[in-house]
């Protein structure tokens, strides 16, 4: 029985030892396990505070390390329900903005646009943000070309100033502007065609064509049509000039001739005043005609001139005329007697005829020619038909109606 009992004390002794170990093990386990705990409370408190960080939740706020304590068990469910709801929403919202990233490398006709999981991958998201990135700033930079290659084409071709950042922004009054100086300009435009068309035509031309490529080609032609209506207007021009000078040479005779028009009427007047003088001589009244005296060897004075025929030579062939250059015949001026000469010259021819010469019977006896012609004398030759022998005493005068 002793040694039972001493056994069983042994045994409870053992036991004891077992029990004081073990409890001593599972203490120093239990104090792991609560530091484990602190720990995992604390990287999730982290976790959930790192998370807010500009996402407008508070979650780390709620998860702190005392809520998340092993004391607090009964809670934990409920506020770590928080941090998976957090979780999501990151998810979901990492997953929108991928997807936004990626369709805005898409509107940016971006050819190397990454996948979805290529955004949402944390070894790639980076390179394909940096790429969507990249294309958004290669887009505004071949927008703020264009803008600025618009506003440089406006200033320059439409004299139109456009602020370059409200053109950017598509501000409503820049565009607003824009179009309507651009419609403004397409009707000076068509303005202009229609009125280079009509100036084409009028210079005989053909109707020209501005569109596509012809715009220069039609300019060159109206340029052609205008330089050949230029060509005649300068001639026209010239001959005008011409003409002025011509109208001003004809102005100047006339001045010149009126200028003789007047010393001659001064002249006439003059003339007329010595007509007048020359009427009172001759005894005329005022209104009678002034007789014109005969210009000597006038057809007046030698029509009434007759000689004779003073002495025939017919040895020689000559005749002799009474007849000289002082021979003269009267013309009655009024209540005067004019003598006038009548201008014997040696060529003239004269006729001889025989009878009264107031009547029908004179008979004609021929033609002579005045070959010498003295003061009160002339020699002639008979000349053409001879109808008789010239005798002294024939009359010889000028056949003259």
């Amino acid at each position: 029985m002793k040694v039972v009992n001493v056994v069983l004390s042994i045994l409870i002794l053992l036991l004891a030892i077992a029990s004081a170990v073990f409890s001593y093990f599972l203490f120093d386990k239990r104090s792991q396990l609560v530091e484990g705990w602190k720990k995992m409370a604390t990287t999730i408190n982290q976790s959930a505070t790192e998370m807010d960080k500009g996402s407008g939740t508070k979650v780390g706020g709620e998860l702190t390390v005392a809520a998340l304590s092993h004391e607090n068990y009964a809670d934990l469910d409920a506020k770590l329900a928080k941090l998976t709801t957090q979780s999501r929403q990151l998810i979901k919202q990492r997953d929108e903005l991928a997807e936004t990233l990626r369709s805005i490398g898409t509107v940016a006709e971006m050819n190397n646009v990454g996948s979805s999981d290529a955004f949402k991958n944390m070894a790639t998201y980076s390179t394909s943000k940096d790429d969507v990135v990249q294309g958004v700033g290669a887009l505004i930079d071949r927008r703020n070309k264009i803008v600025q290659s618009v506003v440089e084409a406006v200033r320059r071709n439409l004299q139109l100033t456009i602020d370059a950042n409200k053109l950017r922004a598509a501000d409503q009054a820049a565009l607003n502007q824009f179009s309507q100086r651009l419609t403004q300009f397409g009707n000076e435009r068509r303005d202009f065609e229609n009125t280079l068309n009509e100036i084409v035509r009028q210079a005989g031309g053909s109707s020209l064509n501005f569109s596509g490529n012809n715009f220069k080609g039609a300019l060159d032609q109206a340029r052609q049509a205008v330089n050949g209506l230029k060509g005649k207007l300068d001639e026209a021009n010239r001959t005008i000039g011409a003409r002025n000078q011509e109208i001003q040479r004809q102005k100047n005779e006339l001045n010149g001739k009126n200028n003789e028009i007047a010393t001659l009427k001064k002249s006439l007047d003059d003339k007329i005043y010595q007509l007048d003088g020359l009427r009172g001589a001759l005894g005329l009244d005022k209104n009678d005609v002034l007789p014109m005296p005969w210009k000597p060897g006038s057809p007046e004075a030698r029509k009434r001139i007759v000689g004779h025929v003073a002495d025939v030579s017919s040895k020689y062939g000559y005749i002799a005329i009474d007849l000289g250059t002082e021979s003269t015949v009267q013309q009655e001026l009024g209540n005067k007697v004019g003598e006038i000469n009548v201008n014997l010259t040696p060529g003239l021819e004269m006729v001889v005829s025989r009878g009264d010469l107031a009547v029908p019977t004179s008979d004609f006896v021929t033609k002579v020619k005045l070959t010498k012609v003295d003061k009160n004398c002339s020699i002639a030759e008979p000349i053409g038909e001879q109808k008789d022998t010239v005798q002294v005493g024939d009359k010889v005068w000028f056949d003259i109606n």
